[in-house]
């Protein structure tokens, strides 16, 4: 759906989305109350609008619309470029937001934008974080997915993983896992506490030295080193 006050601008919009093989324009409307009636005809899934309408603001159709309840994505086409007016547009949930004069290419982008949105989406039952980092456009497709939190390289972990399975330590200290890794005590103690955070490992505290207790780390379920 088109809301869009300018004939001319509303022409060449409809033609591009039209020439689109998955988009129709399904109804277009010149005013605020008239936009408001033809959304409820047609039920449109995505409506371009205009802020700037004879009888009132592209801003407050969206706003009415939401509040109604409405299922549906909402992309600007304006000449406002002032900071307010976006920030308030990007609150409202718009999905892009084109200036004035719109080139018809950036038109093209925009919807190409939401059909691929709404394919990830789709693809999805419930998401993860790097899923959803991947539908909102956070990082390239192409990009790893990263497994483990900055500091903690995949290969040293799954060393360290692999020690722990198969030699089945019940207590062990910073320094016996340093020596079977020949890695450094403070990348070993790094190492220890994600597992800890992880739940795989636990700390506890050894008070038979005789003076400062010991920290050593204890293998809570094996199963969780896969």
């Amino acid at each position: 759906m088109i809301i869009e006050d300018d004939p001319r601008a509303s022409y060449a919009l409809e033609s591009t989305i039209n020439q689109h093989t998955d988009f129709e324009v399904v109804a277009v409307s010149e005013t605020y109350a008239d936009a408001l009636m033809q959304f409820e005809l047609y039920k449109p899934q995505l409506v371009f609008v205009d802020i700037t309408l004879p009888d009132g603001s592209g801003l407050d159709v969206i706003q009415k619309l939401r509040r109604d309840g409405a299922n549906c994505y909402f992309i600007m086409t304006t000449a406002e470029r002032d900071a307010t007016t976006v920030e308030h547009a990007v609150q409202l949930g718009i999905s892009d937001y084109l200036v004035k004069p719109v080139r018809m290419s950036r038109v093209r982008q925009a919807l190409d934008d939401y059909k691929l949105y709404r394919q990830k989406l789709a693809c999805h039952d419930t998401v993860d974080q790097g899923a959803i980092d991947l539908i909102l456009g956070k990082r390239s497709t192409n990009a790893p997915v990263r497994k483990t939190p900055k500091g903690i390289d995949a290969t040293t972990l799954e060393s360290l993983k692999q020690i722990l399975k198969e030699e089945k330590l019940t207590d062990f200290s910073v320094d016996d896992m340093s020596e079977r890794m020949n890695v450094s005590r403070i990348t070993v103690r790094r190492y220890l506490e994600y597992l800890e955070s992880e739940g795989v490992v636990k700390m506890v505290l050894n008070y038979k030295t005789g003076g400062r207790p010991r920290r050593l780390y204890q293998l809570t379920d094996v199963n969780l080193l896969d």
